[in-house]
């Protein structure tokens, strides 16, 4: 039988001793920690730990190694038990010493006592606690309690019967064109069409620690369908249904269905403007003067004049928008078009374009620009993240404003706030000087006429008025500075080929500009400076 080294004290006239025990049949070795453990929690407080260590090297050598730890005599020590558990309290264990030659051993019921003073309630192992006992297994690890282990649940689980990955990006030719003719942008779903399926989360059962204490299974995640309308759930809430043809998104866990709706030719005089709730898919051209607005997609497969595109979700152009001044289009998602030109452009999103010339553009993601063409020139073109294009500017120095870093939204809104306090703080300047003549009246004359008055108080009105709306702003105006500073630093602007003079680059408002041919160069924000790196 495998059994490790142990030691034991041996108490004599002139002092007490240590002596070995060696391993039997593979068993474990002495170990120092073993010793020092039992001698401290015995009180044996000034041994010298070379001697320990000493007795240890010869045990492992000798059959039995015998040294004299302390001088003098002390009342002998009983065989001794450890019990410890785990961190976790999943296990109990036991751990005897030897009684000294002069000591007694400790009972089966004295050690039940010990086991219960230890707090183990749950799951005792009486049978390894009699072995061990009974077969003298000192320095060996005993397992006398054991927990019952928690049953673990199962997480929730959502299975999607669409593709809910449809990406806004096109595909490239061989060229590096953008092929706007091939765009499948549309995740489109039939009535009744099954959408969803969620299998329920599962808790699991709780365990017992070795303590008595509950040991909880791990946590599950809890999840539930969740959906926007033309969409219904099954009785038991676990199947989810569309209860209209159209196109199927999945927007933050959240499924939407919209029916499209479809203009077999232009938007123009023949349709009038055209206001969905759901996609619209042009198969014409838009024409100038008309709007689109939908609360999902818009598609045009022809091109977009001097016309208006509001879109709840993305907006695709398979032939581009040329906006004579007058073009704007404005996207929740992403706007896809061949080219823009002398337009303005708003996207919750990314915007892909192979041109951008003469534009107003802002996006809250990235705009990519790249293609055949891959140029950017004139206008502004404004980011939260990051612009790449192939060429910036032009070789007869356009001038072209390119600007990252900084939530356009935000920006936007706060220049909006300075203005409008600036509006504020002048209409309330004048109002005070009617105010004031008015009271110089009333306190010469005594009273005012009923005109008069109604004026006065409506003006000690919008005195009140405007003093809200200014406390207001300021604060949504400290608020907006403080998103500013904190967001300031990102952002990156990205030229693959060249970067012609003209061109102006910030980046978290940090302002630099381009004066000589810049090749293959990427722009990011170094403190106060903004660097260029190769590519």
């Amino acid at each position: 039988m495998k059994r490790n080294a142990f030691f034991q004290l041996v108490h004599k006239k002139d002092g007490i001793y240590l002596k070995s025990y060696p391993s039997v049949e593979g068993g474990l070795p002495l170990k120092n920690d073993d010793i020092l453990t039992y001698l401290v929690k015995k009180q044996y407080n000034d041994i010298d730990l070379s001697v320990i260590k000493k007795f240890v090297d010869t045990a492992a050598r000798e059959a039995n190694a015998y040294v004299k730890v302390i001088d003098g005599t002390r009342l002998p020590e009983n065989e001794y038990a450890l019990i410890t558990t785990d961190a976790d309290r999943r296990m109990a264990k036991l751990r005897l010493f030897p009684p000294s030659n002069e000591g007694n051993r400790i009972s089966m019921a004295d050690l039940m006592d010990l086991v219960k003073q230890n707090g183990i309630k749950y799951g005792i192992i009486e049978k390894n606690i009699e072995i061990a006992l009974k077969g003298r297994i000192y320095c060996t690890d005993i397992l006398i309690a054991k927990a019952k282990l928690p049953v673990q649940g199962r997480n929730a689980r959502i299975e999607y019967f669409f593709d809910v990955n449809k990406t806004s990006t096109p595909q490239m030719s061989e060229d590096g064109s953008v092929n706007f003719h091939k765009l499948d942008m549309i995740e489109r779903v039939k009535e009744g069409q099954l959408l969803a399926r969620l299998t329920p989360a599962e808790r699991g059962d709780d365990g017992i620690d070795v303590l008595g204490m509950p040991l909880n299974p791990a946590k599950v995640t809890v999840l539930s369908l969740k959906h926007g309308k033309n969409i219904h759930l099954s009785d038991d809430s676990l199947e989810m249904y569309s209860d209209v043809s159209g196109n199927v998104t999945l927007i933050d866990d959240t499924v939407f269905v919209s029916n499209v709706y479809e203009v077999p030719a232009d938007v123009g005089p023949s349709t009038g403007d055209i206001d969905y709730d759901g996609s619209v898919e042009v198969k014409g051209n838009v024409l100038t003067g008309y709007t689109v607005k939908a609360s999902g997609d818009i598609t045009v497969n022809g091109a977009v004049e001097g016309a208006v595109l509001d879109a709840g979700g993305k907006i695709v152009l398979k032939r581009g928008i040329q906006g004579m001044g007058k073009g704007n289009m404005k996207a929740e998602g992403d706007i896809i078009s061949k080219f823009i030109e002398s337009s303005k452009v708003t996207s919750g999103g990314k915007i892909i374009s192979d041109a951008i010339m003469h534009s107003d553009v802002v996006s809250q993601d990235c705009v990519e620009v790249h293609g055949k063409r891959g140029l950017i020139a004139g206008g502004k073109v404004r980011s939260a993240k990051r612009i790449e294009t192939k060429t910036a500017g032009s070789s007869m120095g356009t001038q072209t404003d390119l600007e990252v870093g900084i939530d356009p939204a935000i920006i936007d809104r706060y220049h909006a706030i300075e203005k409008e306090i600036e509006l504020l703080s002048n209409e309330k300047e004048k109002v005070m000087q009617n105010l004031q003549v008015l009271q110089k009246r009333l306190k010469a004359k005594g009273k005012l006429d009923d005109d008069k008055m109604k004026i006065l108080k409506a003006n000690s009105a919008r005195i009140k008025e405007i003093d809200e709306q200014i406390k207001a702003d300021t604060q949504e105006y400290e608020n907006l500075e403080t998103q500013l500073e904190i967001n300031a630093g990102g952002g990156k602007i990205i030229v693959e080929d060249i970067a012609y003079p003209g061109v102006k680059l910030t980046i978290s408002n940090v302002v630099t500009y381009i004066h000589t041919e810049t090749q293959h160069s990427a722009f990011v924000r170094e403190g106060a400076d903004i660097r260029i790196k190769g590519i």
